[in-house]
């Protein structure tokens, strides 16, 4: 069985990464006989972390962390958002599979985002309603950021409405999973944001600070509704 705490499982992804940027990929657990191996094995020995990411192609999860087989339980959506089926998912994986570490992984210029904010700026292209539902999730992070704009500290619009984007994603979770929450007050999941650079592929890790932040805003928010 691996070595399967918050901490490793976090160090694994992080050094992964790191190869993955300098072209020192190892390609771990990745061959044929893993494959046959995982046919009898059960991911609760194997799997370090859930992963809520993006569905974008130039987003390849196994890659850019350089982990193999059993590693990862991936959960995708366009936006990287987070509505019933993909917290019912990230339960799973945090429930069932028992990983000890979730990451919500944004990304640079991501699409759906940009839609979002092209939207909220008058852009009347016409969308399917399925697409609008994703950016129903997306609009409340990026009017977040909008609305405090001359704070930015540098930032673009986008690259800040992707980064607020990752914790309107926790607050939907942890306002939807009682489960999720009761890890994480638990202590039984280690939970973390982090952006994926496209062009230079590596992984920028968030203020885990921000985490403790948005469930007290969630908690909030749930005592006040039973009021």
């Amino acid at each position: 069985m691996r070595d399967r705490t918050p901490e490793s499982a976090l160090k694994a992804l992080q050094e992964g990464n790191k190869r993955f940027v300098t072209n020192e990929s190892a390609h771990p657990r990745s061959s044929y006989e893993q494959t046959i191996m995982a046919k009898e094995l059960d991911q609760n020995y194997h799997a370090i972390a859930t992963v809520v990411a993006c569905s974008d192609s130039r987003v390849p999860v196994e890659r850019i962390f350089d982990v193999g087989i059993m590693d990862t339980f991936v959960v995708r959506a366009a936006g990287n958002v987070i509505g019933v089926e993909q917290t019912g998912s990230v339960e799973y994986g945090v429930g069932v599979v028992e990983t000890p570490l979730l990451v919500i992984l944004g990304h640079t210029n991501c699409g759906a985002v940009q839609t979002t904010i092209d939207k909220l700026y008058g852009c009347k292209d016409e969308l399917t309603p399925s697409i609008n539902a994703i950016i129903a999730k997306i609009k409340p992070a990026v009017v977040n950021v909008l609305n405090r704009e001359e704070d930015l500290k540098g930032q673009t619009v986008l690259e800040a409405s992707v980064e607020q984007n990752i914790w309107q994603g926790l607050h939907d979770l942890f306002m939807q999973s009682k489960l999720i929450r009761d890890k994480f007050v638990n202590g039984d999941v280690k939970i973390a944001g982090g952006v994926y650079d496209l062009h230079t592929g590596s992984v920028h890790w968030l203020d885990e600070k921000n985490v403790t932040q948005v469930f007290a805003n969630v908690q909030s928010e749930l005592d006040n509704n039973k009021k």
